[in-house]
């Protein structure tokens, strides 16, 4: 009768595991592989025109600096994205100019940036980057601040990017905290999940997504999972009662 009753159990466990799993890869699921990525930026989102210098072009010169919007999809008819998924990205490319017109990228994920590079940037995300939701002075020094970590040598007064004297005293002041924090933080677990978008002629981009440790599982998930432990207790009492 207990080989019976662990049996039970066993299958009951086995179920509502299999659930919580199902649910989580539902959850993560991506889009399909070997299915080719375009990108095109449909725009500006927070930030601020700064005098600035950029490896893009020599010398000083305006540029936006801050949030952007692009749409992503995996097929383009018109001469547009058809079907696609808007995000809020920023740019982590200071040497290319951007495209309105959609363009083909490939996927990869911040390693790519190196063990060092790709620590900062996490800290830089998971410290600052929930305060640059819609403030365009956050959102310009998140901008000059990924550039410096990703890209060039962490400094914002020398190196491929840097300010000038006409850039804003105040943008450049939280830049250099942001900086500074995430490259002195301990690092932990990340909150966000990164998607780095990369073209060999146009602008890179990186998209942040919220990212859960542990999955949360849905309540009605948790209902399974007590009734087939109820009824597992249920049984049990049975067995006891006829016995």
């Amino acid at each position: 009768m207990k080989r019976k009753l662990n049996r039970l159990f066993a299958l009951s466990l086995m179920v509502s595991l299999a659930v919580l799993s199902t649910e989580s890869m539902a959850d993560g699921q991506s889009s399909s592989s070997g299915s080719t990525l375009y990108i095109s930026e449909t725009g500006n989102g927070a930030g601020q025109t700064l005098n600035l210098v950029l490896p893009v072009q020599s010398g000083a010169n305006d540029y936006f600096s801050g949030s952007l919007n692009i749409t992503t999809g995996t097929s383009v008819s018109g001469g547009s994205i058809s079907n696609g998924t808007s995000f809020l990205a920023y740019c982590i490319d200071p040497f290319q100019w951007s495209s309105s017109s959609p363009l083909a990228y490939s996927t990869s994920t911040l390693s790519t940036l190196g063990a060092a590079r790709a620590n900062d940037v996490s800290n830089l995300y998971s410290q600052s980057y929930a305060t640059t939701s819609g403030d365009g002075g956050k959102s310009a020094a998140f901008q000059l601040a990924l550039w410096e970590l990703a890209k060039d040598d962490g400094v914002l007064t020398s190196g491929g990017v840097h300010t000038t004297s006409s850039t804003n005293s105040s943008v450049v002041a939280d830049a250099n905290s942001m900086i500074y924090n995430a490259q002195h933080a301990s690092s932990g677990a990340t909150q966000y999940a990164f998607n780095l978008y990369t073209n060999g002629n146009k602008q890179d981009y990186l998209v942040a997504t919220m990212s859960s440790v542990t999955p949360v599982p849905e309540p009605e998930t948790y209902a399974m999972l007590l009734a087939g432990l109820g009824l597992i207790g249920f049984t049990a009492s049975r067995r006891r009662v006829s016995k």
